[in-house]
């Protein structure tokens, strides 16, 4: 036990030295709905870019927010797992996949894609140069998605909140990755 507390208290007072670094993700929250019993379907956000640094390096607290701007993900993936090939797909073509920020006007990312997975951004998965999503706090993103799954037409309509999460870290651990 005392060597479990003189750890603890030894990173502790590590991190006060080294400093601590907070990093903020910005994100529209997922749109999560089952559509088969096997598959589902999940839209998600990821950062556009590097978090951009709003403090000066070597302050003690520095602090990080990411991306203004977001790019789509469109998975449909097996429930029973997070990540990894579906198997349940036989055949996919996904007819249109669009979205609207606020009262914005309505922009149609994605039509006649067949496969399972897609990134907005990534040139693996898309070949057009699509602008990033602007990410506008308190605001919702609307979409619009129908697709064909294994001869079954789906189409779903929803809102993806935006929504912001802090997490804070020893600065010394930060700057490894760096």
């Amino acid at each position: 036990m005392r060597i479990f507390l003189a750890t603890v208290v030894g990173l502790s007072v590590l991190s006060l030295l080294a400093g601590c670094t907070s990093i903020t993700q910005r994100e529209y929250a997922p749109f999560v709905h089952e559509l088969d019993g096997l598959s589902e379907l999940v839209i998600s956000t990821y950062p556009a870019d590097f978090p951009d640094r709003l403090s000066e390096k070597g302050d003690l607290f520095e602090k990080y927010e990411s991306a203004g701007e977001v790019y789509f993900q469109v998975n449909i993936r097996d429930k029973s797992k997070s990540s990894g090939p579906n198997d349940h797909v036989e055949s996919i073509n996904i007819h249109s996949f669009a979205y609207r920020v606020g009262d914005g006007p309505k922009t149609v990312l994605l039509s006649d894609y067949e496969d399972n997975f897609w990134m907005q951004g990534n040139p693996r998965y898309e070949s057009r140069p699509l602008p990033p999503v602007p990410y506008v706090p308190d605001a919702k993103v609307s979409i619009e998605i129908r697709f064909t799954l294994n001869g079954t037409v789906f189409a779903f309509e929803g809102d993806m909140p935006a929504r912001e999460s802090s997490s804070l870290w020893p600065t010394i651990i930060v700057n490894q990755g760096v």
